[in-house]
């Protein structure tokens, strides 16, 4: 956040997306992620791709947040999205609407070759090789993930049983 100077994050959870066909349920994602950030007054969660009907396009949630937020917008993906950019939906306007900040992932290069790439800020936050799908298949696998996960959200799959 300091690198950027954001007063805010606004997490937001994808709810119908137009690249997936497997995703996992919106409601556990939604409360984990609450979970997850309760506490801290600069993250916020949004359900605003919930309210979406139909298959959920990054720049028309853009255009909405930005009705609904004062200031300046960014949108912080990671590398591994970043690589996929050129398939989204109107991704020229999207860089009209606002900032994006790509965050380095581990076992991906920042693609230079994409057409915005001159338009991206680069996050430089330290490289932590956790993902939700590591989360899940360790689970699967009865392994433990106490140490992976924030503590409310580790009592969160327990107590629901989820991913097994």
């Amino acid at each position: 956040m300091e690198e950027f100077n954001l007063d805010k994050i606004i997490f937001v959870l994808a709810a119908n997306p137009p690249h997936k066909s497997k995703y996992s349920s919106y409601k556990p994602r939604y409360e984990m992620t609450a979970l997850a950030i309760r506490g801290n007054k600069r993250f916020r969660i949004s359900d605003i791709e919930k309210r979406i009907s139909g298959k959920t396009y990054t720049i028309e949630v853009i255009k909405k947040l930005k009705k609904e937020n004062k200031g300046e917008l960014y949108l912080i993906i990671g590398n591994d999205q970043w690589q996929e950019i050129e398939t989204w939906k109107n991704p020229a306007q999207l860089f009209n609407e606002c900032k994006v900040i790509v965050v380095p992932r581990q076992n991906y290069k920042i693609k230079k070759t994409s057409r915005f790439h001159e338009k991206i800020l680069i996050g430089h936050s330290p490289l932590v090789d956790i993902s939700s799908t590591t989360v899940r298949k360790r689970i699967k696998k009865n392994l433990d993930v106490k140490y992976l996960v924030p503590d409310p959200v580790y009592k969160y799959i327990k107590t629901k049983g989820l991913y097994k």
